[in-house]
């Protein structure tokens, strides 16, 4: 089985009604979809009940939290690739699945442009082709527009439930720089977010500030830690970021740091 569509849900009646016809809808038919509800009380169940045809595997009983569900669907998976569509977020059109698999991949994960509602804007949520530490650290790889190598989970790890909204994002960092995973970009809009949910709430400023200590690499100074976070202040206020990156004090900074710290040589050079 090419795909697992892994599903996590809490009182979120609605919003899985819309993720679920986004994937039955769907024109590709090699996959499974596991659905992960945290015991609603809201009719999900009922409604998950009504349609349990549509699954390979479901089950409503309270968890730890949304990196537990997810965790999961992991160990029920069995496809070859995985993808995590929560309940309210829906792929883009019902062809895009079959486009992003008309191609043969080996790669470890793929991963598209995500659309998200911003005010009465559309915006898209993009990472660069090419993935460095720098750039995961700043942004992540979209999760709903991402398709990952169940194989994957048994060499990195499945998400850390200790963080309840920046896992995947730790996890993407861990993947390709830590362990070395291969990626292809699918330059294209796959999926399509809800807004809300806890992503949205303070919990994520708090929780990268938790985060940061442990995915900077353990041989970084204290000094040249505060240099990047302050880096990353500048490239998160675009009018410093162009001002900087015009001055070209962006670039010589980055590189150094590159070369310094997050080259394939650097990070095999000490353990984690």
């Amino acid at each position: 089985m090419k795909l697992s569509i892994i599903t996590v849900n809490l009182n979120n009646l609605e919003g899985l009604k819309k993720t679920y016809e986004s994937i039955v809808s769907q024109t590709f038919t090699d996959y499974e979809w596991l659905v992960i509800d945290g015991g609603s009380t809201d009719g999900s169940r009922e409604f998950i009940e009504q349609h349990q045809d549509k699954f390979a595997y479901w089950c409503s009983e309270p968890d730890k939290g949304i990196y537990n569900a997810m965790n999961k669907g992991i160990a029920k998976a069995k496809g070859e690739y995985l993808n995590f569509m929560n309940s309210g977020d829906i792929f883009v059109c019902k062809d895009i699945v079959k486009k992003v698999f008309s191609e043969q991949y080996t790669t470890d994960i793929i991963y598209g442009l995500q659309l998200a509602k911003e005010g009465n804007h559309i915006v898209p949520i993009n990472i660069t082709k090419k993935l460095n530490w720098y750039e995961l650290f700043c942004k992540t790889i979209p999760h709903q527009a991402s398709f990952i190598k169940r194989s994957l989970f048994m060499s990195v790890g499945v998400y850390d439930e200790n963080y309840k909204v920046l896992s995947d994002w730790k996890w993407f960092i861990e993947a390709v720089i830590y362990h070395g995973a291969t990626y292809t970009h699918y330059p294209k809009p796959v999926s399509f977010v809800d807004g809300g949910g806890i992503s949205s709430t303070n919990l994520l400023s708090l929780e990268r500030k938790r985060l940061i200590p442990e995915i900077f690499p353990k041989n970084m100074s204290d000094e040249d830690r505060g240099v990047f976070i302050k880096l990353y202040f500048i490239r998160s206020h675009k009018w410093a970021y162009f001002l900087f990156k015009a001055l070209g004090v962006m670039a010589w900074k980055i590189d150094k740091f590159k070369q310094k710290y997050f080259s394939k040589k650097s990070v095999m050079s000490y353990s984690r």
